[in-house]
C-alpha cells in the first residue's frame, strides 16, 4: 500500500485481507494494541484507527 494513499474505514476482515492473513491471526496481532487503537464500533475501524494499526503493525 502506498504511504500517500488515503486511509479509509475498514472492517477487520478487510484489514486481515490486506495483510494476507486470516481473521483469527489478525485478532491475535491486534490483541496487544487494542487499548492503543480503541474500540471496534459498528462494523469497521475508523480511518484514524486503521492508520494507527498500519503504523503499529507496519503497512501491508
Amino acid at each position: 500500500m502506498d504511504k500517500d494513499k488515503k486511509v479509509i474505514a475498514q472492517s477487520k476482515s478487510q484489514i486481515a485481507e490486506a495483510y494476507n492473513i486470516s481473521l483469527k491471526t489478525f485478532n491475535c496481532w491486534i490483541e496487544p494494541i487494542k487499548e492503543d487503537i480503541g474500540k471496534y464500533r459498528g462494523k469497521s475501524y475508523t480511518p484514524k484507527q486503521v492508520k494507527m494499526i498500519y503504523d503499529l503493525l507496519g503497512r501491508p
